[in-house]
């Protein structure tokens, strides 16, 4: 097999990007990855509504803002997580790509980006200490991710992760239904997005 396209104890990794960048899911991805990519973040409001949210005394805006939140936040962390995807993030090919492509693919201009936190305090009975304590930490973390050897990368932004749910639960809490929002904002882009894993694909690849 060439250098992008080896199998180690019996996992078959694939580095080599083919054909057209796919926002959601990557690179050449499975259909059961584009799947994942695509659908499977639309459960995460249904089952926070029935099992919590309709509960709450929200206006319509606020489940709209609670909604869009949920679907970005899990979403991000189910597409950077792909295999498909993590081939493109951590790629050393010389790749065409759109302004899109390009962005997504950025170790630190996507994740500062990511102001949606700031949504929370807007939307929400909560300070806007909120918002700046965790963007941030997960701007700090990213950078610091990338400041060590790759070899702890993983450990490190597992660390973190483990932190931001213990803090989440002391300082900065967010809002009623939204308590879990901040942790899920680190594990996107400290974990999934910066963190690199092989790109393990199925001994067949799906079309």
């Amino acid at each position: 097999m060439s250098q992008d396209k080896h199998i180690i104890n019996g996992a078959k990794i694939d580095w080599h990007c083919m054909g057209k960048f796919n926002f959601t899911a990557g690179f050449s991805p499975t259909k059961a990855e584009s799947a994942i990519a695509n659908y499977a973040a639309f459960l995460a409001p249904v089952i926070l509504y029935f099992a919590l949210w309709r509960t709450l005394d929200w206006s319509v805006l606020q489940y709209v803002v609670a909604s869009f939140l949920a679907l970005d936040m899990v979403g991000g962390v189910l597409t950077n997580s792909l295999g498909s995807m993590k081939r493109f993030l951590h790629t050393n090919q010389t790749l065409e790509l759109n302004f899109l492509g390009t962005l997504v693919g950025s170790k630190f201009l996507f994740p500062a980006i990511h102001f949606q936190i700031f949504a929370v305090p807007l939307c929400f009975d909560v300070s806007w200490s909120y918002a700046f304590f965790w963007y941030g930490l997960m701007m700090l973390s990213v950078v610091l991710i990338h400041c060590l050897p790759q070899y702890i990368h993983r450990p490190v932004a597992l660390l973190i992760v483990m932190f931001s749910i213990m803090l989440s639960q002391l300082v900065f809490v967010g809002p009623p239904g939204l308590e879990w929002l901040a942790s899920i904002y680190i594990i996107k882009l400290v974990l999934s997005h910066g963190v690199r894993e092989e790109p393990y694909r199925p001994n067949v690849e799906a079309s």
